[in-house]
Order: structure tokens, then C-alpha cells, then sequence
């Protein structure tokens, strides 16, 4: 059985028409039919297109951001390093030309004191900041540092300014009483010749958290006065005279206006203390 050829017919005879049409109207000025055809699927198509084109962009600028950003972090850590670097250098060209400074006051020491003999150390205590207890430096029996009830030894900064006394030694390292400490004592003196007030000068359990010290035992008629400077006096130790201890802060009075006491505070500066002096003995 076969079938009517007639619907192929016409069908191919309609496109044929309508492809005939086209062509016809293409020739026309303005009348092309593709701009027909064309402008629904670009109203569709074209804000994809942007924003696939923004999104894009977007991503390629976080990129680039992300770049940037890894670029400014190396160059930072770089510029860190630096830092560290040149502020060692400078820490380290700051402590020598403190230390040489510190050595170089240490001779009038040694011309001060001619007949002691003088061992320079430094402060072993990490994070040493403070001298309310015993600290540790590094010299001891070996350097001649060997201590007893009866005899110790002054330790002082460059400037002659008395930090405290030696109050125990091993073989290579010694503890240090500062003068604030409660079980530190000296005979001091202020003034000189006939106005010369002599006094003890010792540390205070209440007063050594505001670093300062006491003097009490205080002798002779001359008027004590804020301000005046106090001495070691030589007498009943082994500390030479003229060792500078501190300077009279405030006054204690009794009832009848005798001076009865005074506070003084240390001459001796607590900070950037790392090297000390230790005056051995008195020589033959």
C-alpha cells in the first residue's frame, strides 16, 4: 500500500516560500529580517552576557586583590625583620657605649679607692629590674670574694654610688644584699669635719617597696636637712669612706623637735643596671 505523496508536496513547496521571502526581503534596505528574529534572543541573552562578564571580573579582581595582598604580607614580614634587625644592632651599640662609659668611670674608682682592689662583674639575674631581694653576679671565691661574718665587701656602680654589700659566695658567682633590704646596715655620715652628722643607715621592711632606706641613730647638734647627701664613714666595716649612699628625702621628728630618723632615697639609679664593681679587701 502506498502512501499520498501530496502533504510532502506541500510542505516543501511552503518552505521553499517562505525561504524565497526572506531572500526577497533581505534585499530590501531596513528590512532584513534577522534584526526580527534576533532582538527577542538578545534581550534574553545580553544581561547574561553582562553578567557573566561582571562575575568574571569580579573573580579576576579577587584574584589580583589576593595577589596584592600575599605581595604587601611578604613585604611587611620583610620590613618587620629589618626593624628587628636594625633596632638589635642599635640595642647592642646603645649597652656597649653604656658599658664603656660605665668602665670608664670605673678608673676614678680605682683612683678613688687605690688601695682596694676592684673586680668588675655584671648581674646574672634574668629580668633583673628591681632590688627589693639578693641578686646573683658573676664573680666569686675564684675572684676573691670569700665571705664571712666578719668580713664583706661593698659593691658599687662606676659612679662610686653603693648598691649593697656581698652576702654569700660560691665558686664562681656571689649573691648581693642591696641597701634597701632589711638586713643591710652601714654607718654613714653627712657634712664633714666639725659638722659632720654620723647616723646608721639601713634598710626598712615598710620602706623597701618604695625604694628607699632609713637612717636613725642620729648623732651630734648639726641640723640634718632635706636634700643633704650621706656617706659611708668608713668606720665599723669594710666599706671605705666616701662611698655615696643616697640623699635625705624626708625627716622624722619626736615631740620635742629632735631629728629622730629620716628617709633617704638610694643615690644609685635601679634602671639599666647590668654591670657592678666589687672593692676586695683593703691591701697591705
Amino acid at each position: 500500500m502506498h502512501r499520498s505523496k501530496g502533504p510532502r508536496i506541500i510542505v516543501v513547496i511552503i518552505i521553499a516560500i517562505v525561504i524565497l521571502a526572506v531572500l526577497m526581503l533581505s534585499t530590501i534596505p531596513d528590512s532584513s529580517p534577522i534584526p526580527l528574529i534576533t532582538t527577542p534572543i538578545s534581550k534574553v541573552v545580553n544581561p547574561i552576557l553582562r553578567g557573566l562578564r561582571s562575575a568574571s571580573d569580579t573573580v579576576s579582581g579577587w584574584f589580583d586583590s589576593l595577589q596584592n595582598s600575599e605581595r604587601i604580607r611578604q613585604e611587611n614580614e620583610r620590613l618587620k625583620l629589618e626593624n628587628a634587625r636594625l633596632a638589635n644592632e642599635l640595642s647592642q651599640n646603645e649597652e656597649a657605649a653604656q658599658q664603656y662609659e660605665e668602665l670608664k668611670d670605673a678608673l676614678q674608682i680605682k683612683t678613688r679607692y687605690d688601695s682596694y682592689e676592684l673586680k668588675g662583674g655584671y648581674i646574672l639575674n634574668d629580668g633583673f629590674s628591681g632590688w627589693f631581694d639578693l641578686y646573683r653576679i658573676n664573680l666569686g671565691r675564684e675572684d676573691g670574694l670569700s665571705v664571712s661574718p666578719e668580713e664583706s665587701y661593698a659593691v658599687v656602680d662606676a659612679g662610686s654610688r653603693l648598691l649593697g654589700r656581698i652576702y654569700s659566695s660560691d665558686i664562681n658567682s656571689a649573691k648581693v644584699m642591696p641597701l634597701i633590704h632589711e638586713g643591710f646596715a652601714i654607718n654613714a655620715v653627712a657634712g664633714a669635719g666639725s659638722a659632720a652628722i654620723n647616723m646608721r643607715v639601713r634598710g626598712d621592711i615598710e620602706l623597701r617597696e618604695q625604694g628607699l632606706c632609713l637612717a636613725d641613730n642620729i648623732s651630734g647638734q648639726s641640723v640634718l636637712r632635706i636634700g643633704d647627701e650621706l656617706r659611708s664613714s668608713g668606720q665599723g666595716g669594710d666599706f671605705p669612706a666616701g662611698l655615696l649612699i643616697g640623699t635625705v628625702q624626708e625627716l622624722r621628728s619626736a615631740d620635742n623637735g629632735d631629728i629622730t630618723a629620716a628617709i633617704i632615697k638610694p643615690a644609685a639609679p635601679e634602671e639599666n643596671r647590668s654591670i657592678v664593681f666589687v672593692l676586695i679587701g683593703e691591701t697591705e
